[in-house]
């Protein structure tokens, strides 16, 4: 049997420039607000430094998932399904 590669699943990956996701770079925005070489570098310094994570494999979403886990603990206390289901 013949394998098939299956486009599809690319489809859903984000659109990233040397890591840094499409949407960061809506951080020059600031700049048209702030017209000044410093914020451009500020900007520019900002996009430096989560590409050079992603390239070491700390994208940010994994970040944020850090974050996240940081402050939540290690330990998750939740009720099951059907506690849940039929007692709320």
């Amino acid at each position: 049997m013949r394998s098939v590669e299956n486009r599809c699943r690319e489809s859903s990956r984000p659109l990233t420039i040397y890591g840094v996701p499409v949407a960061m770079f809506l951080i020059y925005l600031i700049w048209c607000k702030f017209p000044s070489f410093m914020t451009l570098w500020i900007c520019s310094g900002v996009l430096t430094f989560f590409g050079v994570i992603a390239h070491f494999g700390w994208s940010w979403p994994v970040l944020l998932q850090r974050l996240l886990h940081m402050m939540r603990g290690s330990r998750k206390a939740g009720r099951p399904w059907w506690y849940r289901r039929f007692y709320e």
